[in-house]
C-alpha cells in the first residue's frame, strides 16, 4: 500500500509537470491529482523538489543496479535514453534553480553514487583526494552537459553523448565499474 501511494504521488506530479512549470504546480494540485491528503504527501516527500528528484533518484538507482548496465558508457546511454524519452518532464525539471535546483540534484546524487561505486569495487579503502577532485569535476561537468542537451544545445544522439562523457571520464574512476 505505502509503495502505491507514493508511486501515486510522483506519477500525479509526472503528469503535473507535463502540461505546467514547476513554479506553478502545489502540493495541493499534487495531491488532489494523487487523491491522497497534504499529510500523506508529506509522510512520502519533504516538498515539489523532493518529488522531483525522485524521478532522478530512481532511474539512477535502477540502471545503476540493473543487468541493462554493465559499465558508465551503458549507464548514460540508459540515463540519456530516459531524458529523451521524458523529454518534457526533464526539461521543465531543468528550469528549477537554486539549491533546490534539479541539476544540483543530479550532480550530488550522481557524485555519491560515483563515490560507492568506486569504493565498494576496490580492493582498498577509500578514494585519494585526487581521486575526490575528479569524481566532484566530473560530475559538475555531468550535470551542466546532461542539462545542456536535454536543452537542445548539443546536437548529438543519445549515444554519441554517453560515448563523449565516458570517454572523458578519469581512467582512475572508469574501470571500478
Amino acid at each position: 500500500m505505502e509503495k502505491r501511494t507514493k508511486e501515486a504521488i510522483i506519477q500525479a506530479f509526472n503528469d503535473l509537470i507535463e502540461r505546467y512549470e514547476f513554479e506553478d504546480i502545489t502540493i495541493q494540485m499534487i495531491c488532489k491529482k494523487a487523491e491522497v491528503s497534504k499529510a500523506t504527501f508529506y509522510r512520502y516527500f519533504k516538498d515539489k523538489y523532493d518529488v522531483m528528484n525522485e524521478n532522478y533518484k530512481t532511474l539512477l538507482d535502477y540502471y545503476s543496479g540493473s543487468s541493462q548496465s554493465h559499465d558508465y558508457y551503458s549507464l548514460y546511454l540508459n540515463l540519456f535514453n530516459a531524458g529523451k524519452e521524458h523529454l518534457i518532464k526533464t526539461r521543465k525539471s531543468f528550469k528549477t534553480t537554486g539549491i533546490n535546483s534539479f541539476r544540483h540534484f543530479i550532480f550530488r546524487y550522481s557524485y555519491d553514487l560515483l563515490i560507492r561505486i568506486t569504493e565498494q569495487n576496490r580492493n582498498r579503502d577509500g578514494l585519494t583526494q585526487q581521486e575526490i577532485l575528479q569524481c566532484d569535476v566530473f560530475c559538475h561537468g555531468v550535470s551542466y552537459m546532461y542539462e545542456d542537451w536535454i536543452s537542445g544545445k548539443y546536437d548529438l544522439t543519445a549515444e554519441e553523448a554517453a560515448s563523449l562523457l565516458y570517454n572523458m571520464m578519469p581512467d582512475s574512476l572508469k574501470y571500478t565499474w
